[in-house]
């Protein structure tokens, strides 16, 4: 049986509408602080260039020290904050492709419509948050260089921000999804909205990261929930699914952070 058109514009309610324009800007903000973070270090940059030796260093170990120097340039200098922007940019237009890769399915309830804004609310924040992340991961280093060796950090602060990073790259998501899912549940209930038994039970067998949890499907790789991109997933409930979570946590988790704070505070 074909589904329906997809519900144009005017098929939704205006009070939906409005209710679904008010905040969108607020998932922006982690990229608009990155931007602002990384424009500032570009203008010191900018700034401190002429004043720099003419070898400025360009790489450091996992103890904070640098172990590789270059000749200075605008480039070698500025590459931290430079990241930073590229990063935000690239970001930004993924997280602007959000509705296109998660799609609402086109016979989706009012309900549905609601909880699919919050998810790709969820998801555009969780991608700013990360990008921040990542900008601050240079940081460090671009200020040790650009304060011409006055300030230098100590060994335990690059294995604290690649830390960050790495776990900051799981962690970021599960909070911003379950935050927007949320306002979008309470902006579903103030339009009067409300999830039918099926829709009640589906959302049962998901967590908020998309991740499936039913022991009734056999499946170790189910096909990913409708509105949350193409592609396959992992069900929780299989011993197959539980044991590849189980190892990734053991080793970006707990394993890859453990070898560098091992190896910053041996080298220190």
């Amino acid at each position: 049986m074909p589904h329906p058109p997809r519900p144009t514009p005017d098929d939704v309610p205006a009070a939906e509408r409005a209710a679904l324009r008010r905040g969108r800007w607020i998932p922006w903000l982690p990229y608009l602080l990155t931007a602002a973070v990384s424009a500032g270090l570009l203008v010191w940059a900018i700034v401190a260039l002429p004043g720099l030796p003419d070898r400025v260093p360009v790489h450091w170990g996992i103890d904070g020290r640098p172990d590789a120097w270059e000749e200075k340039s605008f480039g070698t200098v500025a590459f931290g904050p430079l990241l930073g922007l590229g990063m935000t940019a690239l970001l930004a237009f993924c997280a602007a492709l959000t509705p296109a890769m998660t799609a609402t399915p086109q016979d989706a309830s009012p309900w549905r419509r609601v909880r699919q804004e919050g998810v790709n609310r969820g998801v555009r924040e969780a991608l700013g948050w990360l990008t921040l992340l990542i900008a601050l991961a240079t940081a460090p280093s671009t200020v040790e260089v650009l304060s011409n060796g006055a300030w230098r950090p100590a060994w335990w602060l690059m294995p604290l921000v690649l830390t960050l990073v790495m776990l900051g790259t799981v962690g970021v998501f599960g909070p911003a999804l379950r935050r927007w899912t949320g306002w979008a549940d309470r902006t579903a209930q103030d339009l009067g909205y409300r999830a039918d038994f099926a829709e009640l039970a589906e959302d049962a067998k998901w967590t908020p990261l998309g991740l499936k949890n039913d022991p009734e499907d056999p499946s170790a790789f189910p096909a990913k929930r409708e509105g949350y991109g193409v592609g396959a997933t992992v069900n929780l409930a299989t011993t197959t699914g539980r044991l590849l979570v189980y190892g990734f946590v053991a080793l970006f988790v707990i394993g890859l952070p453990a070898a560098l704070w091992i190896g910053a505070f041996l080298n220190r």
